[in-house]
């Protein structure tokens, strides 16, 4: 038990705080904090302090005149569901692997480490990435996911050592440009540099500029001179400045 001085509105205050654990079973407990309201003791802090030396000053009791007690619930073990469809069984042995993924994302601390570790044994990746904000957060990549991923990174592959020998790139857009003059092919983003936005029915589309001039390029092959590029691993991103129709 501890002896604590805390300040009222006017009175600095005498408290008695205790602790105890209530075991609920299944591997965890509830901590409850009994906060003890004895008496007022003076306006001066210097003569409360005086009187009960022993006592600490606790700026939490700033306030308060009348009694309470806080519960929190703690876990002593991290190999279990906490919560939901599960609570109280072992993760590690659980085959609802879409679920603990689930689970992940609701929990946190040496908690969700422990899930993480039983995640990547099946599988699955953790990567990190940055907000606008400055602050970082975790998501999780699927082994579905991860498959998907190497097909696309490998698919570009054969693009990227046309672009490492700096050679033309040949396209054939089933389609206009956008009104923004961008074109997607599957994982290749292509924005050409100057292009014309041209309206038909209200529907806005886009055809690149060609020695100033407008050309279409739907189902035609043309030749990617002059560009440069941005590799995002997954996805590439081509900027045309030049071409030419084949």
């Amino acid at each position: 038990m501890t002896t604590a001085i805390g300040f009222a509105n006017k009175f600095y205050t005498l408290w008695q705080i205790s602790k105890e654990t209530r075991p609920l079973g299944n591997g965890h407990s509830y901590v409850i904090v009994h906060y003890n309201y004895i008496k007022n003791i003076s306006f001066d802090k210097e003569k409360a302090m005086a009187l009960y030396p022993d006592a600490i000053y606790d700026e939490n009791l700033r306030g308060k005149t009348s009694s309470w007690q806080t519960n929190r619930e703690v876990w002593d073990n991290v190999d279990v569901f906490r919560f939901g469809r599960y609570i109280y069984k072992a993760i590690a042995e659980n085959e609802d692997t879409d679920y603990i993924a689930w689970y992940w994302d609701n929990v946190s601390g040496e908690h969700r480490d422990y899930v993480s570790e039983v995640l990547k044994n099946r599988g699955y990746e953790i990567r990190k990435t940055t907000h606008n904000d400055g602050m970082t957060s975790e998501y999780l990549i699927s082994p579905d996911d991860l498959e998907k991923e190497k097909i696309n990174i490998e698919s570009l592959n054969s693009v990227r050592e046309i672009i490492m020998n700096n050679d033309p790139l040949e396209l054939t857009p089933t389609r206009n440009l956008d009104e923004f003059g961008e074109y997607w092919d599957g994982n290749i983003y292509y924005k050409f540099e100057n292009y014309k936005t041209l309206y038909y029915n209200d529907y806005a589309y886009g055809l690149p500029l060609k020695n100033e001039k407008a050309k279409r390029i739907k189902n035609k092959t043309i030749k990617i001179t002059d560009y440069t590029f941005v590799d995002n691993r997954t996805s590439l991103n081509i900027y045309v400045k030049d071409f030419e129709i084949i």
